[in-house]
C-alpha cells in the first residue's frame, strides 16, 4: 500500500493529465531509513506500539513486553534514520495524534461502532456507488415497501463484561467504600491511588472485620477508580480470592472471582469457581446467567452443556432463565451462534467417533428455543429456515425434548413457528415411547383451530381420542367449528353426530348456526334450507337471528338476490327481529353489484330500526361507489368514516380504496392512501398487504410484491394465505416469469398454505406457456398447434383434487371477476385450454375438454343443473367459429345473455324496463359480443349489428373502446359508411386528439397504438379510434368522395360532414402511411 503511494506522489505532482494507455500504479524505491523507521517524534502510548508490534501472547508479563517493545521501537526510529512524514496525508497524521490521547474505553466503542458499519472504501473498485433511479414505478415500489416495512436501527451489542456494572449503590455503601480507601481521588485513574486502595482493602479483608454489604461496595468502588487497569483489577481479585480458605469463602467471593475470571477470559477458572460454589450451596444466580452468556457468545458447548446440567440439578427442567442474560446480544448475532452451536452438536451426534452425551443436546436444544423466543423481529426467513432445520434434527435425536420444544414454540405467538411445531409433532407421533401430555395437546388444538389448519387439527384431535379418551365438549366445538369454516360437510356432520350421542343435544346456539354455515360454505342453498327447516323439528332448537342471517348469507354467495330478501321478508313477517348483522349482510350482496340506492336505502332503514350503524354497513357502501366507478365519493365516506361513532374495524374500507388504486396501476396513489391509513391508525392486516402487491403486480414489479409476501408479512407476524400467492403468481406470469410461477406454488406447499383453484388456474396457465415456449422452441411451425403436454396433466390432477370445500375459504378468489363461486370452481379450469385450442386449430380436442368438464360439475354438484358461464360460453363460442359452425355460435350468444340475467338484474328491476342491469355488471357481455359480430360478419349479416347493440344499450349494458372498434370496422365492411361514421362520432372522437406531427411520429416507437398519458386514464367505456378504424375510415370516405364527386351540396358525403365533423376531420388529416395505402388497395410507389 505504501510502495504504491510514493508511486501515486511522482505521478500526482508531475503527471497531472491521465494517460489511459500507462498504470498510475508504477513501483517506486523507497527511502532507506522507510523499513526502520519508528515515527519517533510521535507520542505514540504503549497499547498502540503493541498493536503495531503484536507481542506474542505467551509472554509471562504483558506490561514489560510492551515496554521493551516501545523501547526498540523509538530506538530504531531515532538512531537509524528519520520519520517519513511524507508518506503520511494530513489527515492521517491528525488523526494518529487523537488516537494517542483518546482514552481507550472511548477507543473500543468507536470501534465497535465502526465495525458495525459496512466495510467499502470508496477509492476502490469495490465501492458501492449511488444508483439513480430511472423507472419512476420501481421508486414507488421502494417507498410503498419501506413505509409497511419496519425499519429498526442497528442495536450496539457491546460484551457488558468489559463495560461498567449497571448496578446502583446506595449512598450508604459509596460511603463505607470511601472511608476505606480514604477518597475516590475525583476518578483521576491514578494507579498510585489504586495500589494504596488495594492495600487497605487487603488488610481489612484479612483481620476478618469487613461486612458483605462492606465488601460489595469496596469492589465497586476500586472497578470504578480506572477503567485503564482493569486486568490488573482482575488479578488482585483472584489473588485475593487464593488466600481466602475454602470454608470462609461465602457468595460474593464466588461472584467476583467469576466475574474476574471472565475479564481476563479465563473460561476454565470461570467454570472451576462456578463449580466450587454449586457444590458448596453457594453459588450466584446472577452470575451463573453471566457465565452462560459469555459461553454463547465464544460458542463453547462443552462447557454451556455442563453449566446447563449443574443448573438443572437444582432448578426444574424446563427452566430458561439460564438464558436471560442472552437479551443482550442481538437477535441475528444470537441465532448464528445458535445455528452454529446446533450444528456443532449434530455433527457431534452422528459422528460414529465422538461420544456426544444427552446433556449436549439438551444445551443445543434449548438454546435454540431460547434464541427463537427472540427472534420474531428478525425478517431474514432463510435464517429461520436454517434454525428450523438443525432444530427438527436435533428433536429426531433427542425425541424426549419435543415436548418442551412444542410447547416453548406455541408460547412465542408468531406464525412463522406453527409449521415447525405441528412438524416435531409429527415426527415422533409415530413412536410409541412417546406421547404428549393431555395439556398440549389441548393447546395444540386451540392453536391449531385459531390458525384454521383444518389437516392438523384433525390429525392431533385423533391422537388425543386415542392416547387420552373423549374429548371434553369444548374441544369437540374447537373442532366442529373449524370443520364448518373450511366446509368438510362429511367430517363436520360425523363430529357433530358424535357429540350428540356423548353429550346430547347441543345447548350452545353457535353448533346450530355451525350446522347451517357448513353447507352455505359450500354454496348448498338446499341443503341449508333443509337444514334450518330442522332445526326446530329434530332439535327442538328454536332458529335465532344468527340463523336467519346464515341462509340469507348463504343466496347472498350465490348472487341470488330474490332469494335473499324473499328471506328477509319471512325474517321481518316472523317474532325474531333483524340485527346489525342481517342488514350488513344485505349491504354487501348489493354493494357486490354497484347498486349505491339500494346501500343507501338499507343504511336509512337500519337507522329507523334504531339500530347502530357498523363499519360493515360503510364497507359496503364504499364498495357499491367503487364498483360504480365514483372513486372520489369513495374516498370521501372513508374520511368522513374516521369521525363517525361505528361499531368494527375500519381497516376493511381502507382495504377497498386501496385495491381500487391498486387496479388502477397508480402506485403513488396507493403508497400515499397507505401512508394516510397508517397516520390514521388504522391497522393492517393481510388483506391490506394484498392490496399493496397487487399494486406492485399489475406494474409489472413482482418481485417488491414478492419481498412483502416473504418478509414484510413475517414480520409483521400475518399469515399469507392463498390469495397472496396468487397475486405473486399472477405478478410472474404477466411478465414471462413461468419457471417462478410454479417455485413460488411449491413454495406455498411447503408452507402449508392450502391452494385454491384460483392459484391451480395460473398453475395452468403458465404450464400453457411453457409447453408454447417449447413448441417454438422444437422449430414447429405456427401451422401446427402446440401440444399443451404439461397443462394436460395438471389439469388432470386438479380435476381428481377438486372438491366443493374449495370454495369455502373466507379470502377473496383471484381472478374470477363477476363469475358465481359454484360456477368458477370447475369452469376456470376448463375454459383457457378450451379457449387456446379453438384460438390455435386444435378443435379436435375441445369436445373431449368439454365433457370432461360436464362430468366434473356434475361429479363436484350432483344435485344442482350444470349453468355455462359466460366465459366457458365464450370459449365455446370461439371453437365453433373456428369450424364455420355459425349456428352454434349464435346458440351460445342466447345462452350467454341468459347467464348474464341473474347476475346483471338490479333488485326488484323488470326485464322489460330499461335500464335493469347493474352498473357493476354492464361489461360482462363484451367478449361474447365481439365474437357475435364476427360471426355475423363473415355472415355477411352486418344489418342485424345496429339491432344488437340497441338491444344491449337499452338494457344497460356498455361496450368497451375495443367493441366499439370492431363494431365500426364491421360496418364498414359490410357496406354501412354513414352507420359507421355515425358511430365513431358518438363513442369514439370524444378523446380524440389529432394525429402527431410526421417529426414525431417518427420519433414516437408506438404511434399506431394510444397515446401513453390516455391508456391508464381512460375508463374501459370511453372510446378512442385505434389505426385501422382510422384507415379504414378513410379508405370508406376516399370511396364516397369518388362516388359522390359531382352530387351537389345535398350528396351523403355532404350530410357525413354535417352528422360526423371530428371523424371526417380525422380521416382528411390522416398522414400517408404504407399501411393505409395497402388497406386502401393503392399502390405503394
Amino acid at each position: 500500500m505504501l510502495e504504491r503511494a510514493t508511486g501515486c506522489l511522482e505521478n500526482g505532482g508531475r503527471r497531472l493529465l491521465r494517460l489511459t494507455s500507462r498504470s498510475l500504479r508504477t513501483r517506486r524505491s523507497l527511502h532507506s531509513a522507510f523499513w526502520c523507521h519508528g515515527a519517533g517524534d510521535i507520542d505514540l502510548p504503549s497499547w498502540w506500539i503493541s498493536l503495531l508490534q503484536q507481542p506474542p501472547p505467551e509472554r509471562a508479563t504483558q506490561s514489560q513486553s510492551i515496554a521493551d517493545t516501545a523501547k526498540k521501537c523509538l530506538s530504531a526510529g531515532l538512531l537509524d534514520g528519520g520519520f517519513l512524514d511524507f508518506l503520511y496525508p494530513a489527515k492521517t497524521l491528525s488523526l494518529i495524534h487523537k488516537l494517542a490521547i483518546r482514552d481507550v474505553k472511548q477507543m473500543n466503542h468507536r470501534a465497535y461502532r465502526s465495525s458495525n458499519q459496512a466495510a467499502t472504501r470508496s477509492f476502490t473498485s469495490e465501492a458501492v456507488e449511488d444508483r439513480v433511479a430511472i423507472d419512476s414505478d420501481m421508486n414507488h415500489a421502494t417507498s410503498l415497501i419501506s413505509t409497511i416495512c419496519e425499519h429498526r436501527p442497528a442495536q450496539t451489542v457491546q460484551d457488558p463484561i468489559l463495560l461498567q456494572e449497571d448496578q446502583t449503590t446506595t449512598e450508604n455503601e459509596i460511603n463505607i467504600g470511601q472511608s476505606l480507601v480514604n477518597q475516590r481521588a475525583d476518578y483521576n485513574r491514578s494507579i498510585a491511588e489504586y495500589d494504596q486502595a488495594w492495600q487497605k482493602y487487603h488488610k481489612l479483608e484479612t483481620s476478618g472485620d469487613m461486612p458483605e454489604e462492606t465488601m460489595i461496595a469496596v469492589l465497586k468502588h476500586l472497578e470504578k477508580l480506572t477503567f485503564n487497569v482493569r486486568a490488573q483489577t482482575s488479578r488482585h481479585i483472584l489473588d485475593a480470592f487464593a488466600t481466602v480458605p475454602i470454608e470462609a469463602r461465602s457468595a460474593v467471593h464466588y461472584e467476583w472471582a467469576s466475574r474476574a475470571s471472565l475479564i481476563l477470559r479465563n473460561i476454565d477458572s470461570a467454570m472451576q469457581i462456578q463449580f466450587e460454589a454449586l457444590e458448596r450451596g453457594l453459588e450466584s444466580v446472577r452470575y451463573t446467567k453471566r457465565l452462560m452468556r459469555y459461553i454463547v457468545k465464544h460458542e463453547n458447548i462443552e462447557a454451556g452443556a455442563t453449566l446447563l446440567t449443574s443448573w438443572e440439578k437444582r432448578h426444574f427442567r424446563a427452566d430458561f432463565n439460564i438464558f436471560e442474560d442472552l437479551n443482550s446480544i442481538d437477535p441475528k448475532i444470537l441465532m448464528n451462534k445458535a445455528i452454529r452451536i446446533g450444528r456443532e452438536a449434530l455433527n457431534g451426534m452422528l459422528s460414529k467417533d465422538s461420544d456426544i452425551n444427552t446433556s449436549t443436546r439438551n444445551f443445543a436444544i434449548k438454546l435454540m428455543l431460547r434464541t427463537l423466543d427472540r427472534s420474531g423481529q428478525i425478517d431474514q426467513l432463510r435464517t429461520h429456515s436454517a434454525t428450523f432445520e438443525v432444530l427438527l434434527s436435533l428433536i429426531r435425536l433427542s425425541p424426549e425434548l419435543s415436548t418442551l420444544a412444542i410447547d416453548r414454540l406455541l408460547s412465542s405467538k408468531t406464525h412463522a413457528y406453527d409449521l415447525p411445531a405441528v412438524m416435531i409433532y409429527e415426527d415422533v407421533r409415530g413412536r410409541e415411547d412417546i406421547v404428549q401430555p393431555q395439556m398440549l395437546m389441548q393447546r395444540l388444538i386451540s392453536h391449531l383451530s385459531s390458525v384454521h389448519d383444518d389437516r392438523h387439527l384433525r390429525i392431533v384431535f385423533e391422537d388425543y381420542r386415542k392416547h387420552h379418551g373423549l374429548p371434553s365438549p369444548e374441544l369437540f366445538a374447537l373442532t366442529i367449528r373449524q370443520m364448518s369454516r373450511q366446509g368438510d360437510a362429511t367430517a363436520f356432520h360425523s363430529l357433530f353426530q358424535e357429540y350428540r350421542d356423548n353429550f346430547g343435544n347441543p345447548t350452545d346456539p353457535i353448533m346450530y348456526q355451525q350446522l347451517l354455515h357448513v353447507h352455505s360454505r359450500r354454496l348448498e342453498v338446499k341443503e341449508v334450507i333443509r337444514n334450518f327447516d330442522s332445526l326446530q323439528k329434530v332439535f327442538g332448537f328454536v332458529p335465532n337471528v344468527d340463523c336467519w342471517n346464515t341462509v340469507i348469507a348463504a343466496h347472498a354467495r350465490i348472487s341470488d338476490i330474490d332469494g335473499a330478501l324473499k328471506w328477509y321478508n319471512k325474517l321481518l313477517e316472523s317474532e325474531v327481529k333483524p340485527d346489525a348483522n342481517t342488514i350488513s349482510t344485505l349491504i354487501s350482496m348489493h354493494a357486490s353489484g354497484g347498486d349505491v340506492d339500494a346501500v343507501e336505502a338499507l343504511i336509512q332503514d337500519c337507522e329507523q330500526r334504531g339500530l347502530q350503524l357498523s363499519t360493515s354497513m360503510i364497507d359496503g357502501l364504499v364498495l357499491a361507489n367503487i364498483r360504480n366507478g365514483d372513486l372520489e365519493e369513495a374516498e370521501k365516506i372513508v374520511g368522513d368514516a374516521l369521525n363517525m361513532d361505528l361499531i368494527g374495524s375500519r381497516t376493511h374500507m381502507w382495504n377497498y380504496i386501496l385495491n381500487s388504486a391498486a387496479l388502477q396501476r397508480d402506485l403513488s396513489k396507493l403508497n400515499y392512501l397507505h401512508q394516510c391509513m397508517e397516520e390514521a391508525d388504522i391497522p393492517s392486516d393481510a388483506m391490506t398487504y394484498g392490496s399493496l402487491m397487487q399494486g406492485l403486480c399489475v406494474r409489472g414489479l413482482p418481485q417488491s410484491a414478492e419481498r412483502i409476501l416473504y418478509r414484510v408479512m413475517l414480520q409483521k407476524g400475518i399469515r399469507p394465505t392463498a390469495f397472496h400467492y396468487a397475486v405473486v403468481m399472477g405478478g410472474l406470469l404477466n411478465v414471462g416469469r413461468y419457471q417462478r410461477v410454479f417455485q413460488t406454488y411449491q413454495r406455498m406447499l411447503r408452507n402449508n398454505v392450502k391452494p385454491n383453484f384460483s392459484a391451480q388456474n395460473l398453475l395452468l396457465k403458465a404450464a400453457t406457456h411453457l409447453d408454447i415456449e417449447d413448441h417454438k422452441a422444437q422449430g414447429l411451425s405456427n401451422a401446427e398447434s402446440p401440444h399443451y403436454r404439461r397443462a394436460e396433466e395438471l389439469l388432470a390432477q386438479a380435476i381428481e383434487s377438486a372438491d366443493v370445500s374449495d370454495v369455502a375459504l373466507p379470502e377473496p378468489v383471484k381472478g374470477i371477476g363477476f363469475q358465481r363461486l359454484d360456477e368458477a370452481l370447475t369452469s376456470s379450469l376448463f375454459e383457457y385450454l378450451i379457449y387456446l385450442n379453438a384460438q390455435s386449430g386444435a378443435v379436435d380436442k375441445i369436445p373431449a375438454l368439454y365433457t370432461q368438464y360436464l362430468e366434473t360439475s356434475k361429479r363436484l354438484r350432483p344435485d344442482a343443473p350444470v349453468d355455462l358461464p359466460i366465459k366457458m360460453l365464450t370459449a365455446l363460442m370461439v371453437s365453433h367459429r373456428k369450424l364455420n359452425q355459425h349456428d352454434e355460435v349464435e346458440k351460445c350468444w342466447y345462452l350467454a345473455l341468459q347467464s348474464a340475467e341473474p347476475l346483471a338484474r338490479r333488485a326488484g328491476a323488470s326485464l322489460a324496463e330499461p335500464g335493469w342491469v347493474l352498473p357493476a355488471r354492464h361489461l360482462i357481455l363484451n367478449l361474447p359480443l365481439m365474437h357475435y359480430m364476427k360471426s355475423l360478419l363473415f355472415q355477411d349479416r352486418t344489418d342485424d349489428l345496429p339491432d344488437v347493440i340497441a338491444e344491449l344499450q337499452s338494457a344497460g349494458y356498455a361496450l368497451t373502446n375495443k367493441a366499439w372498434n370492431l363494431y365500426v370496422q364491421a360496418l364498414l365492411m359490410g357496406g354501412h359508411a354513414r352507420f359507421a361514421f355515425q358511430a365513431a362520432e358518438k363513442q369514439l372522437m370524444g378523446n380524440w386528439g389529432g394525429w402527431l406531427s410526421s417529426r414525431d411520429a417518427r420519433k414516437s416507437a408506438t404511434r399506431d397504438r394510444m397515446p401513453f398519458h390516455l391508456r391508464n386514464h381512460l375508463k374501459p367505456t370511453q372510446g378512442y379510434p385505434n389505426h385501422r378504424t382510422l384507415v379504414q375510415l378513410t379508405k370508406a370516405y376516399m370511396d364516397m368522395r369518388n362516388k359522390y364527386a359531382f352530387a351537389g351540396q345535398n350528396s351523403p358525403l355532404q350530410k357525413l360532414h354535417v352528422e360526423a365533423p371530428r371523424a371526417v376531420k380525422a380521416v382528411v388529416d390522416m398522414p400517408r402511411s404504407k399501411q393505409r395505402r395497402a388497406l386502401m388497395g393503392e399502390r405503394w410507389g
